[in-house]
Parts: C-alpha cells; sequence; structure tokens
C-alpha cells in the first residue's frame, strides 16, 4: 500500500498522535525514519525531530543535513532513504527543498522507496513538496483572484492532489479554488494546522488531528472566466464541491463520497 501524510503545520509536539500515527504506519518499533529538515533555517529542526521520533517508539531515526544540491547524491544519502519506511519533509520554505532534489538521484531514491511502501509525510512547506503540482507561495483570502497562486513543480509523489497548509489558520481558501479552478481534475486539500490527511494508495483519505482539511473538488465544475480575468481581479467557478472534514471522517476520492463518523449514542 502507498501512504502520503501531508500534514498542515504547527504539529501539536504535547499530544504528538498525528506523529504517531506516522511511526506506527511506518513499521512502530521496526520503523526506520529518515528526516528531511532542508525547508527550515533552524539548525535544530532535523535533531528534534530525530529525538521525537525515537521517543515515539521507532527503531532508528535519522537527518539528512546537507544544505548543497551537489551533496544531495551522496552514497550515505541514497543509502538511507532505500533502507527507510518512513521520510518526512520538515516545514519551512518549500522551494528549499525542491531546488535542493529536484533531478537528483536522491529524488529518484525517493520515488522508488514511495512506490515500494515507504510512507512518505511532510509538515507545511513539506506537505506542500509532496504533489507533482506545488502551491509555492500566494496571497491570502477567501475569493479567488487573479495572481493569488504561484504554482510551481513539486516532488511528484502524486499527481491527483494540491496541497496548501495553515489553511484556515491563514485564509487561504481563495488561493486552492483559484489552483482547482485552473486544473479541475485535481483534487485541492487544504490542511488546518495540527490536521494531516493520511491519503491510502491515492484513492481513500483519513482525517486526524485538532482542525480539518477542507477538500475542493473540481472534477463537476460547470465553467470559470479564469482564463479571462485580469489586473487581480476575482474570478467565477460554478459547481465547485467542498467538504470540510474533522478527525475520524474520511472520504473516497474515486466517488467524491464524504463518510463522517457515527455519533457515540449510534455507534455503540
Amino acid at each position: 500500500m502507498k501512504i502520503l501524510i501531508p500534514v498542515g503545520g504547527s504539529i501539536d509536539k504535547e499530544h504528538p498522535r498525528i506523529l504517531q500515527e506516522f511511526i506506527t504506519r511506518a513499521g512502530a518499533e521496526q520503523a526506520r525514519i529518515v528526516i528531511f529538515p532542508q525547508a527550515s533555517v533552524l539548525a535544530q529542526t532535523g535533531p528534534d525531530y530525530v529525538r521525537q521520533c525515537l521517543e515515539l517508539g521507532a527503531k532508528t531515526a535519522i537527518s539528512l543535513e546537507f544544505r548543497q544540491r551537489n551533496e544531495a547524491d551522496s552514497a550515505e544519502n541514497l543509502k538511507a532513504v532505500e533502507q527507510a519506511s518512513g521520510i518526512f519533509f520538515c516545514g519551512g520554505a518549500q522551494l528549499r527543498i525542491t531546488q535542493l532534489l529536484g533531478g537528483t538521484r536522491l529524488e529518484q531514491a525517493l520515488q522508488r522507496a514511495y512506490q515500494q511502501g515507504c510512507i512518505v509525510a511532510g509538515s507545511s512547506a513539506g506537505a506542500s513538496v509532496l504533489s507533482k503540482t506545488m502551491i509555492a507561495y500566494g496571497k491570502e483570502g477567501p475569493t479567488p483572484r487573479e495572481r493569488i497562486v504561484q504554482i510551481a513543480p513539486g516532488l511528484g509523489f502524486t499527481d491527483r492532489f494540491v496541497f496548501d497548509q495553515h489553511f484556515r489558520q491563514r485564509d487561504r481558501l481563495g488561493r486552492l479554488i483559484y489552483a482547482v479552478s485552473a486544473h479541475p481534475g485535481i483534487l485541492g486539500i487544504g490542511l488546518d494546522e495540527d490536521t494531516a490527511a493520511i491519503i491510502e494508495n491515492e484513492e481513500t483519505i483519513h482525517v486526524l488531528g485538532s482542525g480539518a482539511i477542507t477538500i475542493v473538488d473540481g472534477r463537476e465544475m460547470q465553467g470559470s472566466n479564469i482564463a479571462e480575468v485580469e489586473r487581480q481581479q476575482p474570478i467565477a467557478a460554478a459547481n465547485l464541491r467542498v467538504h470540510v472534514l474533522t478527525t475520524g471522517c474520511s472520504y473516497a476520492c474515486s466517488s467524491a463520497k464524504a463518510i463522517l463518523p457515527l455519533p457515540p449514542s449510534l455507534a455503540e
């Protein structure tokens, strides 16, 4: 099974249920975790994640601390990825990740690892880079407007979704709607802080965390004037479908069906 876990950033490390779920799915006490801290400028980012992964029961955890593109394809980095059962991309600035890894042998090794069943997760910027089409940066606001978002190539673990993070906290609905309206075949997933979308085989999404995920589905969009609007004016898009899902909810991508958990009184 292929599992992708984008997280909206600001993971609660006092109650680390998202990181615990990542470790558990990566093998629990047999988990071999590799951390990519390159998005962050803080020297302690990688070591902090290593420490927490070990505290949560992983067998091994290492942080690949290279910061130059010509260091990416070292034998040590390639071996670490080949042996990993879980890979985690930290938050910061997503272009720091893609400019280091894009087109390298290490990027190819990451793709092979994912296809062979390694769990791949990322928080904040680390969530954005997981998709082939990546939201690089943009402006806040609930209304989609011309030039509200900048799109760039991501690492391409999936071409079915586009992810945005810190979603509700930074008012990013407008730019996700714009991205989906530009290519309605891509499912938009907005991730609140401390909230994960656990995506199994690019088909089933499970929600975990203290916030919500917002799914923008444009597959039944009737039309948009996105190609005609200029000068940062608002765009129109008709018949988008939007779902807001919280922990315990799931979503079947092919059928576009959201499943909400039963109330406790009915589940008994």
